[in-house]
């Protein structure tokens, strides 16, 4: 079976486990109208940890912080409230307050320190920094971060050749050397000795995890400060021959191309600090650390408020919480005129359509491609934005337009768009025009599991090719056996040979991992009725019966329940 995500396939998508009982919500629940706190602690706690848990994180401190005005108070929950609002309000880059909480804080807790730190650099009270960075727990991720947030207060205070004299112990910790490297070529580079920050710079560029974008930008910047664009363009296009598809590069040629990395300022004390924090953000994106990756993202901002490349971290790790109309605000803090803007705003765009605003989304999207018709990624975007709506003939022309500029380049990541427009056209009917673009990807993007699932159901479902669909869908389940639309597939393919037996436990599998789509159930109902498991297919008929199926599958449902499955 087919699964329509969109995320997933542009950007990448996150599930929403929130660390320190942060909270999502979803795009679909209801905002709220305006409260304001009352003269009850206990009402004032209720309405604070509902606002938090549906993910309206700035209401729920406003009403917390109220709470702790109250004097009757078990000491257990001030200490969890107290612990509770210090995180929200981090995450929330409402330091400040944030910070007069960490100053009651037990002296060894590392994000307090840490962000005591960030508001004595801030305020330019380096010795008070360096003093809470010396207290950074190195357990655990301090083991990353005080190193690093030590090495620049070091440098605010004892100057860079200090400072890298603190750092030298992380060369030697295998998987820290890239960014003991780069750090080490910033420090060179604030202290002016440029080509000593080459050096390190072509050091961390050479490690395990090769050229980061950030690196690239830095890098960059440098060499063309020398007057040394050409090798400026070099060190993108090796970035760029590794992430065929990142949506930032462009902007970082604007920025090449427009002269604006000649004018950046040099490189600073709190340019190092926010630096660090940005790095150890990037790092912290999966479900158990991404709360920490927001606050140190937040903090980064705090130091240094223009920084795109840590608004859009920011924004997507809120996206990940499913918090995308907070994302889209960070977004919309870049300034228009930055390159990075442009990305920001088809970022703004799927969220939009991830919040039921498609209309919305397609104007964004619109507008953007008359300010440049020429780019690519607005296209793909459009298109798979309203191919997630089903509104496959606008998708379809979109992604016309897009290989349209693509001509006579098709490169292999391309195989992606190939694939989009042949799902929009087989949706359409024009199974003639959808087929040669399914092989087409194939030929680029050999064993791709979506195209080989995609392609074998398609084939399954119009009684062709059964043996070479049924091998191309085994392939894609060996790849992606936890995809419950990749299994189903196989089961499906199963039970369009006749082999009921063998389906049922594939089905029953799809079912377990995708237990809501009602296609799938309806699979399972089909075969338990060929294997004589009457009762258990009426049962999974009427489960998907409740998933809101579409109309057409509705109707098939309805005449099983009634009559059972029909031999043909």
């Amino acid at each position: 079976m087919f699964a329509r995500t969109l995320k997933n396939t542009v950007f990448g998508a996150f599930i929403c486990i929130p660390l320190f009982a942060a909270g999502c919500t979803t795009a679909n629940e209801p905002d709220y109208p305006p409260l304001e706190p009352g003269q009850s602690a206990f009402s004032n706690y209720l309405v604070g940890q509902y606002a938090v848990r549906h993910g309206k994180m700035d209401t729920g401190a406003d009403f917390l912080l109220k709470v702790q005005d109250a004097t009757d108070l078990p000491d257990v929950m001030v200490s969890s409230l107290n612990r509770q609002l210090f995180t929200i309000l981090a995450g929330e880059g409402r330091l400040d307050e944030a910070a007069r909480l960490a100053e009651h804080m037990d002296q060894n807790d590392m994000m307090g320190n840490l962000v005591l730190v960030v508001r004595d650099i801030a305020n330019d009270q380096a010795q008070a920094a360096l003093k809470h960075a010396d207290a950074i727990s190195n357990q655990g991720i301090g083991l990353f971060i005080k190193p690093l947030v030590y090495a620049w207060t070091v440098a605010a205070t004892q100057g860079a050749d200090a400072a890298l004299a603190s750092l030298k112990p992380m060369s030697k910790q295998q998987g820290l050397e890239s960014l003991y490297h780069l750090h080490s070529g910033l420090l060179h580079l604030y202290a002016g000795r440029e080509d000593k920050a080459e050096d390190h710079f072509k050091q961390a560029a050479s490690g395990a995890n090769g050229m980061s974008l950030r690196l690239a930008e830095l890098y960059g910047t440098l060499l063309v400060k020398q007057g040394r664009a050409e090798e400026a363009h070099k060190v993108y296009e090796t970035y760029f021959a590794d992430h065929p598809d990142s949506l930032y590069i462009q902007a970082m040629l604007d920025d090449l191309e427009s002269g604006a990395l000649a004018q950046r300022p040099a490189f600073g004390l709190k340019d190092g600090v926010a630096e660090s924090l940005f790095g150890l953000a990037s790092s912290l994106r999966s479900p158990s650390t991404r709360q920490v990756g927001l606050i140190m993202g937040q903090l980064a901002l705090h130091i240094k408020p223009d920084f795109p490349l840590a608004q859009i971290l920011v924004a997507e790790i809120l996206e990940s919480n499913q918090r995308f109309g907070d994302a889209n605000k960070v977004y919309a803090g870049i300034a228009p005129e930055n390159p990075f803007s442009w990305s920001a705003r088809l970022r703004m765009a799927l969220n939009l359509d991830d919040m039921g605003r498609t209309d919305e989304a397609v104007d964004v999207l619109k507008k953007m491609e008359k300010q440049h018709p020429d780019r690519l990624e607005v296209m793909i975007t459009l298109g798979d934005i309203l191919r997630h709506r089903e509104r496959f003939a606008e998708s379809e022309k979109a992604y016309g337009k897009a290989l349209k500029l693509i001509g006579d380049h098709i490169q292999p990541h391309h195989w992606n768009l190939l694939y989009s427009r042949a799902i929009t056209l087989e949706r359409l009917q024009r199974w003639e025009e959808a087929e040669p673009l399914f092989l087409k990807a194939l030929e680029l993007e050999p064993n791709q599991p979506f195209v080989l699932n995609y392609l074998g159901y398609s084939w399954i479902e119009k009684g062709r090719h059964l043996a070479r669909a049924q091998k191309m869908i085994e392939d894609a389940v060996r790849q992606r056996p936890r995809d419950g639309y990749i299994v189903d597939s196989l089961g499906w393919v199963l039970y369009r040979l006749g082999d009921y037996e063998r389906a049922v436990p594939h089905l029953e599998r799809a079912v377990e991992l995708q237990p809501s789509d009602p296609v799938i159930n309806d699979h399972l109902g089909d075969a338990y009725w060929k294997v004589g498991r009457n009762r258990e297919a009426r049962f999974q008929w009427k489960r998907a019966k409740s998933l809101d199926p579409t109309d057409e599958v509705l109707e098939v449902l309805e005449e099983k329940l009634e009559s059972g499955l029909i031999e043909n």
